[in-house]
């Protein structure tokens, strides 16, 4: 009584008056001899085709759903050997099709491939920080969209509510509908659509294992292959996202996960419809790890997907599973990854076997992360370092880690040009007619600082050159690429040449040699970064880093930092290197300690490498995570040790020298 039924030409839809009231389709069963009704669903946002929808009681055509849990160990993998082999595309490596806004991809960059945007549930694809990575990633403004709705049965208010957006971004779309027997395409109609014409293929949620098996049914599943080739993008959500990764934790088992679904949900009980579990199935293999959509989501048969997936990998713990949050996509670019959160909160999981506790440790992937980092990084989130030091770094409070102690009272005039000959990347050495006084220092507040312009101006000036060859040295954040993202942002802005140089795993020690060419004779400038401090100062002090810098650093190599990367270049620091989660696996102790055991730790008084006769207090305008003051600690251990003074530093401050 308090519905409308609205109809728009051959569209049709229903509108509450209430929010509950609907309209009902009534047809005749000739299985029963009797009739069908089904309501209306309230979630159609816009009008479907009038005959889609007096078709909604009616079952879909592929023989597979009348057994589909036969098919729960077929092999999908199509694009396996592409883990292992990510591809550098020639420019323009795409398939050339008319530019619909005039602007083809850039010709002067190369193409990385694969390009994938798995989001967690279908109207996360209408969030805009998803939206914008799916468009960013095609390098068109308007790019061309295939919509692929097989898993959702090709139904219109599925489409509707996908491609909302980007029909609002007016981009062009396209549906290729292959989810009944009866519609199978042309091959020549299906390769034009997806290898030449798209630049993105956008696949629904629904039913992943009805939809993999059309695929493999009409050669869609190569095709889409080809295309990812190309540098097409592979974007979808729920079934849409899991079906690129090598397995997928699946409801395609679910009773009303069906093309009549409203059907099934009028006829069956709450019971039935909540008698299924979940299953592991193949995917299309494009990411070795397993998918666990609506991650932070419980199903109708009232079990977590999280808890249910982690389940799993106990059972079966060969790979990692990628969680990911109903509002947020993980976002694979080559063999690099990261999450866009599509409200800000919403994040991506990284799901481990834990073999010391034979269960499994799910770490959510931080939400700072600006830029994507590699993939097999990013899957190992839950490993610890292997520096033996760090089980019982409180034992290495008192080390004396001074090398350039000596340089204090000895402030050195290079001769002219008595830096080491390196190829000027940018035709411009340091002047001839000056002096170098060395050392020269930049020591900053905290990496974020790192990307302010004054501070960067200010370590380029002192290099003498527009572009100085940059030795990045992330030991501290355990050379994380996150960290060194952060860091060197603003740098690689301008055009510097940036190299890194990893030691912090004790499998990375580097020879000497190679560390020699970079730390003395390459860098015109050494940029550390933030983390642990007491960390980075052991490893640089086992692999001889600490003497070759102290080398750098007489020939006139700028020596700069952030928070860790500031203080070590002084006599000491005050330093938070025991924080229970400064430590290379920080996202999963913060997800294991509770808020009182992140807070109980203490600030430490700590060597540095002697360059200034001063103790460094990093973050002095900050309060730790234990609840307590930098600027007031410090004073504190001043009180007790006035053998020196101290340089407190605010976090969006550098102190040079």
């Amino acid at each position: 009584e308090n519905a409308a039924f609205v109809v728009e030409g051959d569209k049709a839809m229903v509108v509450s008056g209430d929010g509950e009231a609907t309209c009902h389709v009534v047809v005749s069963d000739e299985q029963t001899g009797g009739t069908a009704s089904v309501p209306i669903s309230l979630t159609f946002e816009e009008p479907v085709p009038l005959e889609e929808l007096l078709d909604l009681p009616e079952p879909s055509d592929a023989p597979h759903l009348e057994n589909l849990e036969e098919h729960v160990e077929t092999d999908f993998k199509v694009a396996d050997d592409l883990q292992d082999d990510v591809q550098q595309l020639p420019p323009n490596g795409s398939a050339e099709t008319e530019d619909n806004d005039t602007e083809q991809r850039s010709s002067e960059e190369e193409e990385v491939v694969p390009k994938i945007v798995a989001a967690g549930r279908m109207k996360a694809l209408q969030l805009p920080a998803i939206v914008d990575k799916v468009i960013e990633l095609s390098g068109k403004d308007r790019p061309n969209i295939l919509y692929v709705g097989t898993a959702s049965f090709d139904r219109t208010d599925k489409y509707n509510m996908v491609t909302k957006t980007f029909r609002e971004r007016d981009c062009e779309i396209e549906r290729l509908n292959v989810s009944e027997v009866d519609d199978d395409p042309p091959e020549e109609e299906m390769r034009q659509l997806v290898v030449e014409w798209a630049d993105v293929i956008l696949c629904s949620g629904g039913n992943t294992l009805h939809a993999l098996l059309r695929w493999k049914e009409v050669g869609l599943d190569l095709l889409m292959k080809e295309a990812s080739e190309k540098g097409t993008v592979m974007a979808g959500a729920s079934a849409g996202a899991g079906c690129w990764f090598d397995s997928l934790h699946s409801d395609s088992l679910r009773p009303d996960n069906v093309k009549n679904s409203e059907r099934i949900k009028s006829e069956l009980d709450e019971d039935d419809l909540a008698d299924w579990d979940y299953v592991k199935i193949s995917g299309m293999g494009y990411i070795n790890a397993m998918c666990v959509p609506h991650f932070d989501a419980t199903g109708s048969n009232d079990v977590s997907r999280a808890e249910h997936a982690q389940e799993i990998m106990a059972e079966h713990p060969d790979a990692p599973a990628i969680g990911i949050d109903e509002n947020a996509a993980f976002v694979v670019e080559g063999d690099k990854a990261m999450v866009v959160s599509g409200d800000g909160e919403a994040t991506c999981h990284v799901v481990v076997s834990d073999e010391q506790t034979g269960g499994t440790a799910s770490v959510p992937i931080s939400l700072t992360f600006e830029e994507p980092v590699p993939l097999e990084e990013l899957l190992d989130l839950p490993e610890p370092s292997d520096a033996p030091h760090l089980e019982n770094l409180e034992e290495h409070v008192e080390t004396d880690f001074k090398v350039a102690d000596d340089l204090q009272d000895d402030v050195q005039q290079l001769p002219p040009n008595g830096s080491a000959e390196t190829e000027d990347n940018d035709t411009e050495q340091r002047s001839s007619e000056e002096e170098e006084v060395v050392p020269k220092i930049v020591a900053a507040g905290r990496m974020k600082a790192l990307q302010l312009p004054a501070i960067v101006d200010k370590v380029i000036e002192l290099s003498g050159k527009d572009r100085p060859n940059i030795l990045y040295v992330g030991t501290a954040s355990f050379d994380r690429t996150d960290k060194y993202n952060m860091v060197t942002k603003t740098f690689r802005e301008r055009d510097c040449e940036i190299e890194r140089l990893n030691v912090s795993e004790v499998d990375d020690d580097p020879p000497e040699e190679e560390m020699r060419q970079l730390v003395v004779e390459w860098a015109d400038v050494i940029l550390c970064s933030g983390g642990n401090t007491l960390h980075a100062l052991l490893r640089w002090k086992e692999v001889g880093l600490d003497l070759l810098m102290k080398e750098a650093s007489e020939k006139g190599t700028v020596m700069a930092g952030a928070s860790a990367g500031a203080g070590c270049w002084f006599d000491s620091l005050h330093s938070d290197s025991l924080r229970p989660d400064n430590v290379k696996n920080s996202e999963r102790i913060k997800s294991e300690l509770d808020e009182d055991d992140l807070a109980d730790w203490d600030y430490v008084k700590i060597s540095g490498m002697g360059y200034i006769n001063a103790m460094c207090v990093p973050h002095f305008d900050a309060t730790g995570s234990n609840d307590v003051s930098r600027a007031e600690h410090a004073q504190e251990i001043m009180a007790e040790h006035p053998d020196a003074p101290a340089i407190g530093i605010d976090e969006n401050a550098a102190f040079v020298v």
